[in-house]
């Protein structure tokens, strides 16, 4: 005689609830943690607060702002911008340095 199993589907909202069940006993597995106010920034050239047209390789004191004192490209996640933005910024960087309008590097013993 074959027994018939009755299977239960699951839902994401159990596997929620029973998360947050584990972590109000402080053993087991570890439940889902959501940490408030990781809103992403928005763009600032998007958003009319600069000129698009103020990205260009001449003028590297406003390119400076978007590097790192060692003379790395910050990232988009810490600056904030769009995807094209922040391609145009990588290419007028690039541009200005080898033009020497900026350096590769600012600090060090050859650096102005």
């Amino acid at each position: 005689m074959v027994e018939k199993r009755e299977y239960k589907k699951h839902d994401k909202a159990d596997k929620y609830e029973d998360d947050m069940m584990d972590d109000d006993d402080g053993g087991g597995k570890k439940g889902r943690r959501f940490s408030g106010g990781n809103r992403k920034k928005p763009c600032r050239f998007m958003a009319g607060e600069e000129e698009i047209s103020s990205i260009s390789y001449k003028n590297p004191r406003f390119l400076s702002t978007f590097m790192t004192e060692h003379g790395k490209i910050v990232p988009r996640r810490v600056t904030g911008n769009c995807a094209q933005i922040q391609n145009k910024l990588t290419a007028e960087i690039k541009r200005a340095r080898h033009l020497a309008l900026l350096g590769f590097t600012t600090i060090g013993p050859n650096a102005n």
